[in-house]
C-alpha cells in the first residue's frame, strides 16, 4: 500500500506521488497567458493571428494561444473565461475547470488596409472595350477575397490596381482559361529601392 505525500491517503496506486484527487486538484487540463493583446483592424476587422490577418474569430484566436495538457479536452469560451472538461494524462478522473483571461484589443490598419489607404498596388489589369458584367463580378470576387484593389474609370475601359501582383497573375490565367481572352502581360518601371528597379505587372485585356 502507498500513501499520498499530499494527503496521506493510502492507495495501491500513486501518480507522480500523488493520489488521483490531490493529483486533479494539483494539474491542469490547459495552460493559458494570463493576458493577450488581439490586433484588429479598424477598418477591415481582419485579426493578426501568427503574422497573418485574416477573418477569424476573437474566439478561434484565444484557443490558438491555449496549451492542451489533458486528454480529450472539451472547451467552451465565454468572453474572458474558459471552461475546460476533461481527464489529465494519467487519470481516468474526469476534470472540470474554469480559467480566467485578460483580453485587449489593439486597433490599428491591418497592412493590406495601410497600403489601399497609401495607393499602394503591385499590378494593373486593363479591361478595354465592351466590358461584361459577368467579368467584373468574377475579378471583384476574386480580388477581394485575397488582396484589395481600387478601380480608376479610364478612356475606352478601366483599370483596376490590384494590392499583389501573384493575386494578379493568379486572376488574369483564371480569365484567360475562363472567358478564352487574350491577355498580354508587360512589365513598367515604377521607382528604385535600395539600388534595384521596381517593376510593377501590367495585365491588358481586350474584351470585344
Amino acid at each position: 500500500m502507498k500513501f499520498c505525500f499530499v494527503c496521506g491517503k493510502r492507495t495501491e496506486k500513486l501518480i507522480e506521488g500523488y493520489c488521483e484527487d490531490c493529483y486533479n486538484k494539483n494539474f491542469n487540463l490547459i495552460e493559458i497567458p494570463k493576458e493577450l493583446i488581439i490586433l484588429k483592424c479598424s477598418k477591415c476587422g481582419k485579426i493578426k493571428l501568427k503574422n497573418i490577418w485574416s477573418y477569424i474569430e476573437i474566439e478561434d484566436f484565444i484557443k490558438n494561444h491555449i496549451k492542451i495538457l489533458g486528454n480529450n479536452v472539451e472547451l467552451e469560451i465565454n468572453d474572458n473565461k474558459i471552461f475546460a472538461k476533461g481527464f489529465l494524462k494519467t487519470s481516468k478522473k474526469a476534470k472540470e475547470e474554469i480559467h480566467e483571461i485578460n483580453i485587449k484589443i489593439k486597433k490599428i490598419l491591418c497592412s493590406n488596409c495601410c497600403r489601399k489607404s497609401g495607393g499602394y498596388y503591385e499590378a494593373v489589369i486593363q479591361l478595354r472595350g465592351s466590358i461584361p458584367q459577368n467579368i467584373l463580378n468574377f475579378i471583384d470576387k476574386e480580388a477581394r477575397e485575397k488582396t484589395f484593389y481600387r478601380i480608376e474609370n479610364v478612356k475606352n475601359g478601366i483599370n483596376l490596381y490590384i494590392g499583389n501582383k501573384n493575386i494578379a497573375d493568379q486572376i488574369a490565367d483564371k480569365l484567360k482559361r475562363r472567358y478564352k481572352l487574350e491577355i498580354k502581360k508587360s512589365f513598367k518601371l515604377f521607382t528604385k529601392k535600395e539600388g534595384k528597379d521596381v517593376y510593377k505587372s501590367v495585365f491588358s485585356i481586350k474584351c470585344d
